[in-house]
């Protein structure tokens, strides 16, 4: 392996020779970013309760916090405007020119949406199943839909045993509930 790289055939370049492009933003955009989740985080803290006889409360260090962000967003800010003629505000990555690279991502996205509607009603277990089969076959192929079901099944259920029984976390068992162990 010469350089003692290691590249995966999978991940070749969309263009002519070179590295990947990844996604990029400029500082100025991910500044905004920092910069608005910084107000978010003190909007959402304005309600906490204050402590009797201290002048401060539970509202201290998420505050700290967002000031530093917006702090580091307004840094960020400055130094984006200076190289904005050099590096634009979004740089796309090579990925995104494949149209299935980005079916990848949206299937993904989708597969979390539907865990996040489904789950409730019709449990971990079914819906993680599901939505892991359904991405195993989007990424892998059909090819292997015997394989995946069996991948599925198996980290569902070892997943429900890991955080379900031994770190008690309360997964929803929804349809399954009569034959909850």
């Amino acid at each position: 392996m010469p350089g003692g790289r290691i590249t995966c055939p999978s991940a070749r370049s969309f263009h002519t020779g070179g590295e990947d492009r990844p996604l990029k933003f400029n500082d100025a955009v991910s500044g905004v970013f920092f910069i608005l989740f910084a107000l978010l985080l003190f909007y959402l803290t304005s309600d906490y309760p204050g402590l009797y006889g201290q002048a401060y409360g539970p509202d201290l260090f998420p505050r700290l916090i967002a000031a530093l962000m917006g702090l580091s967003g307004v840094v960020l800010v400055f130094k984006g405007a200076r190289e904005w003629s050099v590096i634009p505000g979004v740089t796309m990555a090579d990925w995104m020119r494949s149209p299935r690279h980005v079916g990848n991502f949206f299937a993904v996205l989708l597969a979390l949406v539907l865990y996040i509607l489904l789950s409730d009603w019709l449990g971990f277990i079914i819906t993680g199943s599901a939505v892991l089969f359904g991405l195993m076959i989007r990424l892998r192929g059909p090819a292997y839909w015997k394989s995946s079901i069996l991948i599925a099944l198996l980290t569902v259920v070892v997943i429900q045993f890991f955080f379900g029984q031994m770190l008690r976390v309360p997964l929803p068992w929804g349809l399954l509930e009569n034959y909850a162990w």
